[in-house]
């Protein structure tokens, strides 16, 4: 491939010349290397710390059905041992080195980061390197990462809230691989064996398939030629990414129901949204902060604090490759849902109709523009915002979001309330008590 290297101004891509307080923006450098790894590197002019984050184009969605997990359990794996580096070396050096390190896996990616001070950054950059090309999957490691594994699917299914929501996206789709939880099934982390887990890997894990982003005290310019040098002898192919079955629509309301040993009622109920390709996205993103981020939010306001159906109310909604689910979720006394699922139709009905006040869409956009510059404070959180829009859409998309946010009017939010949030066309899940005989 090509080389190819784009010079552009991170200010711009916010949208403004100044930071907060006034502090001048740094540069931002993209690279495509020969062998296809992507970097991006970002100077924080005085930060003392460095965030060295590999993304990798793989997730739950990647995967078939019989090895739903594997991508989750391949990252549990990937600090466990290279042919250098044995178990507990990476915890052990990136503690010495005065850091620490983290991974995530979620439908449409997987990712792995070092934060260090600035000065050790060209170490965390070859332990990361070595994590992604030589992760050696140790037989005892993979069976004691299984148990890890599985432990936290216990934990999962024992917290109603957490768990209503992965019941849900079950319960709404019926192909889509979103359907499925990202840390797979009990009885498929218990089949999944080395061989397959080591295929899994070699198959998604190569440079064409990675985007490395380097954010912090370094000089730009340096972090691209480290990387090049560390990882641009890569080389690996990838299988091409399949292509998700389209989910047909929700025609009708779709309902599970399980009976725990709880005290409350915990529900969640979900509506199929657009796409991160979807203009729509921006007003939806906009709606569920509307709605129910933060004390003065709409649906927070009505049905917890003045009608007080609920005890705890979400909405929320990720940015996906693939339409994901605008989701309300909540808990409340009653024995069952449905004085709270109604409440949340007649909140529906009515939004459909008259939409938000302007004083509700400027609240949202604010709060939802300071959460983003909020993030972009941290090396760690600038790592996180550019390599996740290089690796779900674009990096224009890190640069372009605010200004769509910005952008977005009352119009825009009643329309997609009215496209998306049809009170007869949704899924619900919940998680009662048990009845006492």
């Amino acid at each position: 491939m090509r080389r190819s290297t784009v010079l552009f101004l991170l200010a711009f891509l916010l949208g403004g010349a100044l930071g907060p307080g006034g502090a001048q923006e740094p540069v931002l450098l993209h690279e495509v290397l020969p062998n296809g790894l992507r970097v991006v590197a970002a100077e924080l002019a005085g930060s003392p710390a460095v965030t060295v984050d590999a993304w990798v184009r793989v997730g739950s969605r990647d995967e078939p059905d019989e090895l739903n997990g594997a991508a989750h359990f391949v990252e549990h794996m990937l600090f466990k041992g290279t042919r250098r580096r044995g178990p507990g070396d990476f915890a052990r050096e990136v503690e010495s080195l005065g850091g620490w390190a983290n991974a995530s896996t979620a439908w449409d990616y997987t990712h792995y980061y070092v934060v260090v001070p600035a000065g050790a950054f060209r170490e965390a950059l070859d332990i990361l390197a070595d994590a992604l090309a030589n992760a050696a999957f140790d037989p005892r490691e993979v069976e004691r990462e299984r148990t890890v594994v599985l432990q936290e699917l216990s934990l999962i299914r024992d917290t109603p809230a957490r768990y209503a929501v992965f019941k849900l996206y079950e319960t709404a789709y019926t192909v889509h691989p979103y359907r499925r939880p990202v840390g797979g099934s009990v009885e498929t982390v218990r089949r999944v064996t080395r061989d397959q887990l080591v295929g899994f890997y070699r198959a998604h894990y190569g440079p064409r398939n990675v985007t490395v982003v380097v954010a912090g005290g370094v000089p730009a310019r340096r972090a691209v030629e480290e990387a090049r040098r560390t990882l641009g002898g890569w080389r690996r192919p990838v299988v091409p990414r399949p292509v998700a079955p389209r989910e047909p629509p929700l025609d009708r309301v779709r309902r599970a129901v399980e009976l725990r040993d709880v005290q409350v009622t915990t529900f969640a109920m979900g509506w199929v949204g657009p796409d991160v390709r979807d203009e729509d996205h921006y007003a939806v993103d906009v709606l569920v902060y509307a709605l129910g981020r933060g004390r003065g939010a709409r649906w927070v306001r009505n049905l917890r604090d003045r009608r007080r159906v609920v005890q705890a109310l979400s909405v929320s909604f990720p940015t996906a490759k693939d339409p994901p689910l605008v989701v309300v979720s909540g808990a409340t006394q009653d024995p069952e849902e449905s004085r709270a699922e109604r409440a949340v139709l007649e909140e529906v009905r009515e939004l459909r109709e008259r939409g938000l006040s302007e004083d509700e869409l400027h609240r949202a956009k604010t709060l939802l523009e300071a959460e983003v510059r909020a993030e972009l404070h941290t090396s760690r959180g600038t790592a996180a915002s550019l390599g996740f829009a290089a690796t779900v859409a674009d990096l224009d998309y890190h640069g372009t979001y605010l200004d769509n946010v910005r952008a977005v009017t009352r119009d825009q939010v009643l329309q997609v309330a009215r496209r998306y949030l049809d009170p007869e066309r949704y899924a619900v899940v919940a998680v009662r008590p048990r009845r006492n005989p």
